[in-house]
């Protein structure tokens, strides 16, 4: 805990929140929210802040992004004839407000691939999404796709092939711990206790004999909301 006078440190850092505006009594003058992860050899190996002070982003998600769906205690697998596919959230409980991490993990056996981006309307890349209203925000970064020359369409492509690994998140919306009476305006408060977040797997799968039909594999994981740290008492 800092007390720092003038946010001297924190302009210092360039972590002082510009979102706040100075005629703001209770926030002005407090730093973005964030997270450093520093090693043993004293390296800052990465570094997460967000505009929103309701906004955090969790242990389990920079662990998840710096090492690995092995990170992961919340995960799915999903299996077709040709393909074996594992949907993992980086844990299994948050708070609202919270950021998840989101990793996949996906082989495929010799000789075949899925398409992944850009590519023509005809075709089905790799996605992950999740539906769910308790999301507000998520991303996937899919690497790379590699150029293949598919001689049966006289088309170059951008495949996976053997396996893919990728990395998103997931963003709980914030809940405002707000009397009933001023909600009306606002999001519908998410209830505490456990909630399954419904999300699919689309992709195309293709060989140099036969191209499958896209498909789309439904799935749902686990994650309950936890009550938030209620506010301080306020003197009379």
């Amino acid at each position: 805990m800092l007390s720092d006078v003038g946010s001297r440190v924190i302009r210092a850092f360039g972590i002082f929140n510009t979102n706040i505006p100075p005629d703001h009594k209770m926030l002005y003058g407090i730093p973005w929210p964030g997270d450093y992860l520093i090693a043993r050899d004293g390296i800052v190996r990465d570094k997460a802040f967000l505009p929103n002070y309701e906004h955090r982003v969790t242990a389990s998600a920079v662990m998840v992004r710096n090492f690995g769906a092995d990170a992961s205690v919340n995960s799915i697998e999903l299996k077709t004839d040709v393909l074996t596919a594992r949907v993992s959230l980086s844990s299994d409980r948050c708070f609202p407000g919270h950021e998840l991490g989101v990793a996949l993990s996906l082989k495929l056996p010799p000789g075949w691939h899925v398409y992944g981006q850009p590519l023509p309307a005809n075709y089905q890349p790799l996605e992950l999404n999740f539906s769910s209203p308790l999301i507000d925000t998520q991303s996937m970064a899919m690497p790379p796709a590699k150029p293949m020359k598919l001689e049966a369409l006289n088309e170059t492509l951008p495949v996976y092939e053997n396996e893919v690994q990728a990395f998103g998140k997931v963003h709980v919306r914030w809940s405002p711990p707000l009397p009933a009476k001023f909600l009306l305006a606002l999001a519908e408060p998410i209830e505490t206790g456990l909630h399954h977040l419904e999300g699919t797997l689309r992709f195309q799968a293709c060989s140099d004999l036969v191209c499958e039909a896209p498909q789309a594999l439904a799935f749902t994981l686990p994650l309950a909301i936890e009550d938030g740290v209620p506010s301080a008492p306020q003197a009379e």
